[in-house]
């Protein structure tokens, strides 16, 4: 995979936007939807709700207390692949056809 990430305003948002990410991922990985209030009005210029700043950046230090010290849940392991026909297990990773179900 290639990420690219250019910025236009100032090479010194570079570093806002790479936060921003950070706590989207955070969120992400603790299950949250919907728009991020501390750290959308922490670092976007047009946030959705606009805190005063020392409020939004207390708002985003508790974010990330809140989320970056947790673990995320870790994700269900996948289940086993049931045996093909001919009684072999298929490979790692290949995908598994299914009979249509008979009427």
């Amino acid at each position: 995979m290639e990420v690219k990430l250019e910025v236009w305003d100032s090479p010194n948002s570079a570093g806002v936007v790479i936060d921003a990410i950070r706590c989207m991922r955070l969120g992400l990985d603790h299950g949250l939807t919907g728009t991020l209030e501390g750290p959308a009005s922490y670092f976007m210029k047009s946030p959705p709700v606009q805190y005063a700043d020392d409020v939004a950046h207390d708002l985003v230090e508790e974010f990330i207390r809140r989320y970056g010290l947790t673990p995320a849940a870790p994700a269900e392991p996948p289940a086993p692949a049931a045996p093909l026909a001919n009684g072999h297990e298929p490979a790692a990773g290949a995908p598994v056809a299914t009979a249509p179900a008979e009427n």
